[in-house]
């Protein structure tokens, strides 16, 4: 059991396994870059300076203050199975979100012949966009067993997916975001600019 002056912050609590005679094994390590903040606090309300739940932010980092959660359900649109390639399945994934980019790759195989192709999945950052190449289903290569056309149509088919994910991601961020979440998303994305009203005289230069 822990006494009230071993309480940690909910950003900040050691991690504890007990062991042979009820004895725990700190792990210390785990709130070096944590800040410590009283769980009184926090059951009262959360501090209205979030930077107080962080030791630091680094200068390519933004805090995105003002989420709410709790709604529960959300409609959303469906991938629209229109791009499917024909003649090929999807059998397998192996994707993550890497600060919000998918990663990983989608496994297809072909319903005449059982060839199988990997669709790569990565984001490339010079030109700010997911790349999607057809590799060798098991080496780090590009594929030379598909024509042409049937590479297209089969990555035609991932991007569909894929967009639909990364679709169905932003949805939800902007669902669960307040004004003030979303002008500092926009701000971390470069994206700061002054909002201006549908009937401001300036957007009738851009009509």
């Amino acid at each position: 059991m822990t006494t009230g002056k071993d309480r940690q912050a909910a950003a900040g609590v050691r991690n504890e396994h007990a062991g042979a005679g009820g004895q725990g094994t700190r792990q210390p390590h785990a709130a070096h870059h944590l800040a410590r903040i009283p769980f009184t606090t926090l059951r009262k309300e959360v501090p209205a300076d979030l930077h107080a739940l962080y030791v630091q932010v680094a200068a390519d980092q933004a805090v995105i203050p003002g989420l709410q959660m709790g709604v529960g359900a959300l409609v959303v649109q469906r991938w629209d199975t229109t791009y499917a390639a024909a003649g090929w399945t999807l059998y397998g994934a192996d994707l993550t979100l890497d600060m919000g980019h998918p990663f990983g790759a989608l496994f297809y195989r072909n319903d005449a012949d059982e060839r199988v192709l990997r669709i790569g999945v990565q984001w490339h950052p010079p030109v700010q966009r997911l790349e999607f190449p057809a590799l060798h289903p098991s080496k780090p290569e590009l594929s030379s067993d598909c024509t042409e056309a049937e590479v297209d149509a089969v990555i035609l088919d991932a991007r569909s997916r894929l967009g639909a994910l990364v679709a169905i991601n932003a949805q939800i961020g902007s669902w669960v975001a307040t004004e003030e979440s979303e002008d500092a998303i926009l701000a971390a994305a470069g994206l700061g600019l002054e909002r201006l009203a549908e009937d401001d005289p300036r957007l009738a230069h851009h009509a």
